[in-house]
C-alpha cells in the first residue's frame, strides 16, 4: 500500500534528523550541546509544521470534492427513486395536535403537584405552631 504525504514527510523528517544525530560527535562542548539540543527541538517542530501543512492540505481538497459529492448523492438518489418508484415529493408530515387532549393532561399534572404540595404545607403549618 503506498505511503500517505503525511506518512512519507514523517518518514523523511526521521531520516534527516538521525542522518543530523549521526554527524554530532561524541566529546561536545556546552556551548555545542545547547546548539544540539535547540536544533533537535526546532526539527520536532518541523516534523509537526509539515503535519499541519498536510492536514491543511487534505482538509482543503475534502472542502473542494464536497460540493462535488453532493451532486453525486443527489443524481444517485434520482436513480434510486426512479428505480424503486418511491414517490418522495409526496411525502407529507402530519402531526395532530389536539387542545383539549393538552389541557387534560396540564390538569392533571397541576392536581398531582397539589396533592404533593398540599401535605407539605401542612406540615410547615403544624411547625411553625
Amino acid at each position: 500500500m503506498a505511503q500517505s504525504t503525511t506518512e512519507q514527510n514523517v518518514s523523511k523528517a526521521k531520516t534527516t534528523a538521525k542522518k543530523q544525530i549521526d554527524k554530532v560527535p561524541n566529546d561536545l562542548g556546552m556551548e555545542e550541546t545547547n546548539e544540539t539540543v535547540k536544533n533537535t527541538a526546532l526539527a520536532g517542530l518541523g516534523v509537526v509544521g509539515k503535519l499541519i501543512d498536510s492536514v491543511k492540505n487534505r482538509a482543503e481538497d475534502v472542502r473542494e470534492e464536497a460540493p462535488k459529492k453532493w451532486d453525486e448523492f443527489v443524481q444517485r438518489g434520482e436513480q434510486m427513486k426512479d428505480n424503486t418508484n418511491v414517490k418522495v415529493n409526496n411525502v407529507r408530515f402530519t402531526y395532530k395536535f389536539d387542545m383539549a387532549e393538552q389541557r387534560a393532561q396540564f390538569h392533571d399534572v397541576v392536581d398531582a403537584l397539589r396533592a404533593f404540595v398540599k401535605p407539605a404545607q401542612a406540615d410547615v403549618k403544624t411547625s411553625k405552631a
